[in-house]
């Protein structure tokens, strides 16, 4: 149960290197900000929150890991 809750945690960090690591840094970090204003858009509206707040998370870690 650790485990897989360990691996649930570390989804969004895994999600963000790879990222990173395809796009590369300059595209990594013009995609996460890009990709954050979706996700802010989507927090507008009640029911898209549960799509925007994640969108948001990952960018932002995109973003951070991409500097």
């Amino acid at each position: 149960m650790a485990r897989a809750l360990t691996h649930l945690l570390l989804l969004p960090f895994k999600i963000a290197v790879f990222v990173v690591e395809i796009l590369g840094r300059t595209l990594a970090v013009v995609f996460g900000l890009l990709i954050f204003g979706v996700g802010a858009l989507l927090c507008l509206a009640p029911p898209l929150i549960l799509i925007g707040a994640p969108l948001c998370l990952v960018s932002a870690i995109v973003v951070i890991k991409a500097l």
